[in-house]
């Protein structure tokens, strides 16, 4: 019989399932609370990556707190602990295997956390507008692309310069941003402005590559 394995309580609860070992309807969560055996876990589930680590959802993440989670998490739920158990045992933990690894994977980068969040509130066309040039960025890109034309490197060198700058801001501009979308009631408002400072600093990235592929700065 495999050890009492800690109850991870999940944050998405809105149904119920029923254990297939015991028979008691639980809501969705890895352990059965009554009898202790593995729940099955289903492509369509309503967890969250923050409910599978047992996490608040939050852009500003304790990062040795979600690793800690996930440590935790990968020995319970390790198909060698399963490998002599009854069917559907050993399937099942391959199931929260694989979610709890691509939990970890999209919830451990600052990035990748984001754009989870914006998908979720605002769906999966939110970066269709990757294409554009942000307004206020528009001038210097037009501007960078003269330079590159011109092949002028001084000013160009200040223009990189310019735009790391711009980065490091971004940086500072997500956290302020982050940290309003986890304690406002308002999502959705919160989440547009994440999108839109995304859509930006994704512009910043791809205008100082360009620029530094296009010239030995």
């Amino acid at each position: 019989m495999l050890p009492k394995a800690a109850v991870v309580v999940l944050h998405s609860q809105s149904k119920t399932i029923s254990c297939w070992k015991c028979s008691e309807q639980t809501a969705p969560q890895i352990f059965c609370e009554r009898c202790h055996s593995i729940l099955d876990y289903r492509a369509d589930s309503i967890l969250s990556h923050f409910d599978i680590l047992g996490v608040t959802e939050r852009l500003v993440l304790d990062e040795n707190e979600l690793r800690n989670k996930f440590y935790e998490l990968s020995k319970q739920l390790h198909p060698d602990r399963f490998a002599v158990s009854p069917a559907p045992a050993p399937q099942f933990a391959l199931r929260w295997t694989t979610a709890l690894n691509r939990a970890y994977k999209t919830l451990k980068s600052r990035e990748d956390r984001t754009q989870y969040i914006i998908e979720k509130y605002l769906g999966h066309s939110s970066s269709a507008k990757k294409s554009t040039i942000p307004s206020d960025l528009a001038e210097t890109y037009f501007e960078i692309q003269d330079l590159l034309t011109e092949g002028q490197s001084e000013p160009l060198l200040s223009f990189k310069k310019e735009l790391e700058k711009k980065l490091a801001e971004s940086d500072e501009q997500w956290i302020v941003l982050a940290n309003t979308f986890d304690k406002t009631e308002n999502k959705l408002a919160a989440t547009q402005a994440l999108r839109d400072h995304q859509d930006r600093e994704r512009y910043l990235k791809s205008m100082l590559n360009d620029l530094e592929r296009k010239v030995s700065l």
